[in-house]
């Protein structure tokens, strides 16, 4: 006998939405989109649902039906009382996962209780279910029907689980996807709005433009059934004018061979946000090309992101003054402080795009791509991504933003091509910033791997890691001004990269790191001229532990201490923005040739706390031009046990050692009988000092090429003969959307 319930409520549903408690009693569920709709919602383990009986009964068994049940497993229980705080109760059902279903069966499920008792309420407990990331959090139920009396008959007992391998290759069907072709904006958000899993659209040859965004939203593929949003020809279907792609609560979807030539956006450009209930993502004015919110398993895949950039605000200093100024407008700009006036006093000199000494130091800023909310699993790559004259990062990852605590997680970003970027800019033009200073200590285990940045001119942060955790490897910089930059956070590993310069343009750099236990070694680092490793001290002092939660010091001789997390918002933002002191940073197996610019190789020491136990192991250093390891006095006179190590490095070059006599003085000057490779990189010859020198026990597995050391060698390269090479300097024919079609 099905119950009547006359109450539901629950600990909490998912905000701004209508996934609330009385859903799940409302008869609607399926799995066609309306029907997964009707639901109850709420992130976290031990949310629940309450229900309320009237009176003491005696439930013996529940059909629930629970969201994707087809795709992922839910774990929950049942308890039962007779007071609606639960002050006590008993388990009726324990704690379990919802069940792995076949096709023909239906996803409302009987669930028997294993003690029934006689109670007035009952609550189902949510501990998230099996989805990778953040997805897995969720607690999601769009119906609940509870019974008295006997379980229905389940009829003869079940045979025995089969065998591995008793399903015949030949007998598995591939995926069968809905394939709609689509060649006008309406269509191709009416299909965004139909897809399901499996679902494939097809964009034909030609420009898509609405009054918004092209939105997907709620809707979710399977690793063997994504939904693709994909180009008919690469490049040739153009998303135009007020439109972008928005991503939100969605997963396993593919955009794929897009070209995205977007405006940024007018005060019309939101409509399609508030017909899917989404006002409070509009992004008007700062239209970017895609940007994903709260999404997993997600592929944004050779693409090209060359936005117009048209009438995008930004400004510089002239005459001591500052002048507004709109991208691609000739006549446009005025003198202003904060905000562009069109009626405002007429300036009619040179922009920073005709002269180099001029820096955009603010503007409107706008994001090629952006990653935010809780998500995990994503992968940006193979796309073409330039030219950015504008204000902003072109790639950014802002979690949950200031007043959050998490970043999506690993996710990938591999095999694009960043180019063109500039003028340069005094702040906020980076190619990636990953991550924002108030999720610093959030950890992101993103990947960021085999791409190429080209001529980039914007900021001397190419690469701008926020966040704790992450990988930086095998990334080809060419000719770039800035470097990689771990600006905050923890335990980031930067290898295999390969910086190259010309010697003579100022400000190309190789890493700049702030925060814990980073290592950086295998990366081959040529012709640069700006500071090229530099580890300069903290305004701030963390601690060497790295946690969430650390006690900070700042303010030097009038010191101060806090615990961060005891701190409101603003104050916690304010003290993570800072330049946090360095811990335990090992720095080994690089190699640094040809110098320019009079510049150090090795910069250690500054600001007002100093680096405490950085090693610096089995590094190759050539250089003819400035201090190749260089200390500050403060970094000098720091205690003997926080004084960097300096061991198995070997040197060459007419530049000074040192200018701390004690480094120098155990550093030896020697002939390392280097050569140039067929390759065009500087190596260890068979006659090198350098070969099987390396000293324990900072001693990387292999080398730059991806090649295995066994008795390890000095520098990034290890010697060897003819053997094959995985990882090389990459080029444009290896990224980009050209290379996806290799």
């Amino acid at each position: 006998m099905k119950l009547a319930v006359s109450g539901v409520t629950a600990s909490s549903y998912q905000p701004n939405t209508k996934y609330v408690p009385e859903k799940v009693l409302d008869g609607i569920w399926g799995e066609d989109t309306d029907s997964q709709q009707s639901r109850w919602s709420a992130s976290g383990q031990g949310e629940w649902l309450q229900f309320d009986l009237g009176q003491p009964q005696k439930v013996t068994y529940a059909n629930i039906a629970f969201l994707n049940a087809r795709e992922r497993l839910s774990s929950f229980e049942i308890t039962a009382s007779d007071t609606p705080d639960f002050a006590t109760g008993t388990v009726v059902l324990g704690k379990q996962s919802s069940r792995q279903l076949q096709p023909e069966e239906s996803i409302l499920q009987t669930y028997v209780f294993d003690h029934p008792v006689k109670a007035r309420y009952l609550r189902l407990t949510g501990y998230g279910n099996s989805a990778s990331g953040s997805s897995g959090n969720w607690n999601s139920i769009m119906e609940v029907e509870l019974y008295a009396g006997n379980p229905p008959e389940t009829g003869e007992p079940a045979p025995p689980p089969p065998d591995a391998g008793s399903v015949k290759e030949g007998e598995v069907k591939p995926p069968e996807f809905k394939h709609i072709k689509v060649r006008t904006a309406k269509e191709l958000q009416s299909a965004l709005d139909e897809a399901v899993s499996g679902t494939w659209i097809e964009l034909q040859q030609g420009s898509y433009e609405q009054n918004g965004p092209f939105v997907i939203k709620d809707k979710h593929g399977t690793a063997a059934y994504p939904i693709r949003v994909t180009a008919a020809k690469s490049g040739k279907a153009v998303m135009t004018g007020n439109s972008y792609v928005h991503i939100e609560n969605s997963s396993y979807i593919e955009v794929s061979g897009l070209h995205f030539r977007n405006g940024i956006g007018d005060e019309t450009g939101n409509q399609t946000l508030i017909e899917r209930g989404l006002e409070n993502r509009s992004l008007t004015g700062v239209h970017p090309g895609v940007q994903l919110q709260n999404s997993s398993h997600i592929s944004i895949l050779g693409n090209t992101f060359a936005l117009d950039e048209t009438g995008q605000p930004y400004r510089f200093k002239a005459d001591k003054r500052s002048v507004w100024c709109l991208v691609n407008i000739k006549g446009s700009c005025r003198y202003g402080e904060n905000s562009y006036d069109p009626s405002g006093e007429v300036y009619s000199g040179s922009t920073p795009y005709e002269d180099d000494n001029l820096l955009t130091d603010n503007g409107t800023n706008r994001h090629y791509i952006r990653v935010e909310g809780t998500s995990s699993h994503n992968r940006i790559a193979y796309n073409d991504i330039g030219p950015k004259k504008g204000f902003g990062a072109v790639v950014i990852y802002d979690g949950e933003g200031h007043s959050g605590q998490s970043i999506s997680q690993y996710d990938v970003i591999e095999y694009n091509h960043f180019h063109d970027i500039g003028p340069r800019v005094s702040n906020g033009l980076e190619a990636i910033r990953l991550g924002l200073s108030s999720l610093s200590l959030s950890s992101g285990y993103v990947t960021i791997q085999h791409n190429l940045f080209d001529g980039l001119n914007g900021e001397d942060e190419i690469i701008s890691v926020k966040s704790s955790d992450n990988v930086i490897r095998y990334n080809t910089v060419r000719n770039s001004y800035g470097g990689i930059v771990s600006r905050h956070g923890n335990r980031n590993r930067f290898y295999g990269n390969f910086i190259l310069g010309d010697g003579k343009t100022a400000g190309l750099s190789g890493f700049r790191i702030y925060g814990n236990d980073h290592q950086i070694y295998n990366n081959y680092m040529e012709g640069l001229t700006d500071k090229i490793i530099r580890l300069d001290g903290g305004t701030h002092d963390g601690g060497p532990e790295g946690g969430t939660n650390p006690t900070v010091r700042w303010g030097g001789e009038n010191e101060q201490t806090a615990v961060l997390n005891s701190l409101p918002e603003e104050e916690r933002t304010k003290l993570l923005r800072g330049h946090w002191r360095q811990y335990n940073v090992q720095i080994y197996h690089n190699t640094i040739v040809n110098v320019g610019n009079n510049t150090p190789a090795f910069t250690l020491g500054g600001r007002t706390y100093q680096p405490v136990g950085t090693k610096i192991y089995n590094n190759l250093i050539f250089s003819h031009a400035g201090t190749m390891f260089n200390e500050t006095e403060a970094m000098m006179k720091a205690p003997a046990p926080e004084r960097p190590e300096y061991k198995g490095n070997k040197v060459e070059g007419i530049a000074p050692v040192s200018n701390n006599p004690v480094v120098g003085g155990a550093i030896r000057k020697e002939d390392l009988k280097l050569v140039r490779g067929n390759d065009g990189l500087i190596r260890l010859s068979v006659y090198s000092p350098a070969i099987d020198a390396a000293i324990s026990p900072l001693l990387a597995l292999d080398d730059m090429d991806g090649q295995m050391r066994y008795a390890p060698d000095v520098g990034a390269d290890e010697y060897s003969s003819g053997k094959s090479i995985t990882n090389r300097p990459l080029t444009t024919v290896d990224v980009g959307p050209q290379a996806l079609m290799k």
